[in-house]
């Protein structure tokens, strides 16, 4: 698996499509700061868009992500009366749209993706407050156009399986739009620069396919083809930690993982992520965690039955 579906995978992706729906003038919603990344994509017409960090307008075809859950407003024009944004999903959920008229001004699919914030992972704080791709953008990148399409036909629809087809390209939509982010914007610094570097991607590439392995300073210089000194300081330039500090961290979110999803044992999960005894394991897991590697398993699984 390559490093960022591994990344996205710990993060516990997942999306849900309000609705697609006609909005005819005026018009207008408010978005507010969520817990959520909000998407919208415009299948026809245009709308005005406001943000802290941006002032546009969108146009048929433009897909607008806002990775952090910040708050905006979308409407057709900038005077025009807003409602709340829960209100009008709401609404069109319900078999209504706050917006009906004779004539549609605009078209929009909206929805949201959800990561776990609590993750610790250098990802979710490089995440940007807006992703904005045009439909000009759109069309010169097969797979995100491709993509897009599917979800546009789906939506709406009244298909068998429509609703669950919806949900599962949204979850690939986002990992388009990301993909497509950083191929447009080559970061200098951090988890996304670092992926993109050959070196320090493949060591990235390395420890993620095989935690289990016993990493030293000097394999993992040697993976990247470089001296010890100077892979350490590029690694960490790049990411803020060093490399033992970022498999480390690594290691207890796949333990994690394990405790809450599988019945391995605590021994033979302190093994899987690289661990030579459980004490080991245990000693590392409580330092980061504050409890037990046991006590984390008996409370998320207590959650789970909640």
């Amino acid at each position: 698996m390559d490093v960022l579906s591994d990344v996205l995978e710990r993060v516990r992706l997942s999306s849900a499509v309000y609705f697609k729906s006609d909005f005819s003038a005026p018009w207008g919603m408010d978005i507010p700061n969520g817990p959520f990344a909000q998407f919208h994509i415009v299948t026809r017409g245009q709308c005005v868009l406001k943000a802290r960090s941006i002032e546009t307008t969108l146009f048929t075809g433009d897909i607008v992500v806002f990775p952090r859950g910040n708050s905006h407003w979308l409407a057709d024009t900038e005077s025009s009366e807003r409602k709340g944004g829960m209100e009008v999903v709401q609404a069109i959920m319900g078999g209504k749209s706050l917006f009906e008229g004779d004539n549609t001004s605009t078209t929009l699919i909206c929805g949201h993706f959800e990561l776990d914030r609590s993750v610790d992972h250098p990802i979710i704080k490089e995440l940007p407050e807006i992703i904005l791709i045009t439909d000009a953008e759109r069309k010169e990148i097969s797979w995100l156009e491709n993509m897009t399409n599917l979800i546009i036909q789906e939506a709406g629809s009244d298909r068998l399986g429509s609703n669950l087809i919806v949900t599962k390209l949204g979850e690939v939509l986002f990992v388009h739009v990301l993909r497509a982010y950083i191929m447009r914007n080559k970061s200098e610094k951090g988890f996304l620069a670092a992926i993109q570097d050959e070196r320090i991607g493949r060591v990235l590439h390395a420890m993620h396919t095989s935690p289990e392995e016993d990493w030293q300073l000097n394999t993992l210089a040697r993976i990247a083809g470089m001296s010890r000194t100077g892979f350490s300081n590029k690694f960490k330039d790049l990411l803020g930690e060093t490399p033992l500090t970022y498999i480390t961290n690594w290691r207890i979110l796949k333990a994690k993982e394990l405790l809450t999803s599988s019945k391995k044992t605590v021994g033979e999960i302190a093994g899987a992520v690289g661990y030579q005894s459980e004490a080991a394991f245990n000693r590392v897991f409580k330092k980061r965690v504050l409890q037990t590697p046991l006590k984390y398993r008996q409370g998320a699984c207590s959650d789970q039955r909640r």
